[in-house]
């Protein structure tokens, strides 16, 4: 089985069209790990796009946020664009996401939006934040996003040390799975990397072969740009996704 892994959409529509284009004939499921709406001012078209793709879908913190209609732990941006899409979203798109689950496990693969220890909400930015979630991971491997930061962190079974295998000078990434490691690998996002590079990210990953690869793809940033400024979304959201941050 070879998976497409994204997350962080945000309702960048152009970025995730690019993506979707980039990953037709290589891979047999899509899975979405979460953060499709929220921040971008696309979140239906997103939706709608997805679900002609036939995914599987995690809930993420800013759909989490949206179901309970609690958003006091969000920033000042991501709150005021999460209660722009709360006004936006479509009743059946609302319906579809609260049928999402926290996590899919695929034998001896999990994904889910955050962290082992906190599938929506918990932070892997470090070693020492990977070692406390590689304590409650319970597969081999782990796919996860939230960071918006691509990165892979590993470690042998019945060790402690916890090893990082950060992107290339592309912002590209390329992890064979070895028998003897235990992984938790962050696919990045399609529509706001923080990283530093302004390209989209798409995750593929063969089980056969025991590959992972992330690619970074190149999307039209400006009319995404235009788009947030013409919603009336915070101006910061548009400036980021032409640095990458």
């Amino acid at each position: 089985m070879v998976y497409g892994i994204i997350s962080d959409i945000h309702g960048n529509l152009e970025a995730l069209q690019k993506v979707i284009g980039f990953l037709k004939g290589k891979i047999d499921k899509l899975i979405v790990i979460g953060d499709v709406v929220g921040y971008g001012p696309n979140p239906n078209e997103c939706l709608e796009l997805l679900y002609n793709e036939n995914p599987e879908f995690t809930l993420g913190n800013h759909e989490e946020g949206i179901l309970k209609g609690d958003l006091s732990n969000f920033s000042e941006d991501a709150r005021i664009s999460l209660e722009w899409t709360i006004s936006n979203l479509s009743p059946e798109n609302f319906e579809k996401i609260k049928r999402w689950p926290e996590k899919i496990e695929k034998g001896d693969i999990l994904f889910l939006h955050a962290s082992p220890s906190n599938p929506t909400k918990g932070y892997i930015l470090s070693q020492s934040q990977a070692k406390r979630a590689f304590q409650a991971l319970e597969k081999r491997l782990c796919f996860n996003g939230h960071t918006h930061f691509p990165i892979c962190f590993r470690k042998k079974q019945k060790e402690e040390k916890v090893e990082v295998i950060p992107c290339d000078f592309s912002g590209s990434l390329k992890v064979k799975i070895e028998e003897n490691y235990i992984y938790m690998i962050n696919v990045g996002s399609v529509g706001q990397p923080r990283d530093g590079f302004p390209f989209a990210c798409a995750g593929i990953y063969d089980d056969e072969k025991k590959i992972f690869e992330l690619f970074r793809i190149e999307y039209p940033v400006e009319i995404t740009k235009e788009k947030i400024l013409e919603k009336g979304l915070p101006s910061s959201l548009a400036g980021r996704l032409l640095r990458g941050l």
